[in-house]
């Protein structure tokens, strides 16, 4: 996609120049997509499925229907990370221009070391966790343990997002620039991300509620089966019969899968607007580097005077 990247632009600008650059191109982001995105909302929808199936899986006596469902779960979850490597490494092809072939598997080690990341932040807030509540021995240490737990993970929330929102810059950095390698997300890039950490805050921000006000239009018939399945189950609770008809499954399937479907097409144009804020954090590290130079310069400059 021809776009004029690397330009000063204000935060606004960022998010017109990515709608623009996605409307203008929605034929071939369409029909690039439409295959991957379809996949990915039924795979989505089947675990939705599954869950709405069984929504007392944990209870003893649906032990073996647990695990069973589980297992289905976690190769759908699987399946749903294959299919998610694929439709960005589509966006990044239309962006970088570079083939499937170089970026299919750059962008699947990216998404292998985020979530081996996100593995290790997850193990060592479930050691915490655990280390908050290990040594409790009544009910007034358990209190004590439940305001501790409850601050340290506001605190934890924190740390967390000021520290994952500079890779917003440096993973799109790799994305864009074929010859990185997936480790530079974390050294230099990270810390140029770091420096404009306030811009990526609001643009990240901004998409999400964008991103959420469509959401809301196109989950709210999702919501009203969800809350028909909600007052069922209450109702089988107190010893009612289920009045949910039997087809109601599969049309939960058929809106839960349109719904998905045109949710997934919302993510292509939040990724062209972390796709200009690269190139305008590119552009003002640029002029930051040409003013530093300029300063340098005229202080030579001066002691050279100085010296004649």
């Amino acid at each position: 996609m021809d776009s004029e990247l690397f330009h000063n632009r204000s935060l606004g600008s960022c998010l017109k120049d990515a709608l623009d650059l996605y409307r203008t191109n929605f034929r071939t982001i369409f029909r690039r997509l439409w295959l991957p995105v379809l996949v990915m909302s039924l795979l989505l929808s089947s675990v939705m499925m599954i869950e709405l199936s069984h929504p007392n899986m944990s209870s003893p006596s649906n032990l073996s229907i647990s695990w069973g469902t589980s297992l289905f779960s976690f190769v759908f979850y699987i399946a749903s990370i294959a299919v998610s490597i694929w439709i960005v490494s589509i966006i990044v092809s239309l962006l970088n221009g570079k083939s499937m072939k170089v970026n299919l598997p750059r962008i699947a080690r990216l998404f292998l070391l985020l979530i081996g990341v996100a593995v290790v932040v997850c193990v060592l807030s479930g050691l915490g966790i655990y280390a908050n509540y290990s040594s409790i021995k009544g009910p007034e240490q358990l209190k004590n343990a439940n305001m501790k737990l409850l601050l340290s993970s506001a605190l934890f929330t924190i740390v967390i997002i000021v520290a994952f929102l500079p890779l917003v810059f440096s993973s799109m950095k790799y994305c864009i620039e074929p010859d990185r390698k997936v480790a530079s997300i974390f050294k230099r890039p990270y810390i140029v991300g770091f420096r404009h950490w306030g811009f990526l805050f609001l643009i990240v921000l901004l998409t999400e509620l964008i991103a959420m006000v469509f959401n809301m239009f196109f989950y709210l018939p999702l919501c009203i089966i969800f809350l028909c399945y909600f007052l069922n189950d209450s109702g089988i609770a107190i010893g009612d019969p289920s009045g949910l008809p039997g087809a109601l499954g599969i049309l939960a399937f058929i809106i839960g899968t349109g719904s998905m479907f045109l949710s997934l097409f919302v993510r292509p144009w939040m990724l062209f607007s972390y796709y200009y804020a690269y190139g305008c954090i590119e552009e003002k590290e640029k002029a930051r580097k040409k003013q530093k130079e300029t300063k340098i310069l005229q202080v030579d400059n001066v002691d050279f005077e100085e010296v004649r």
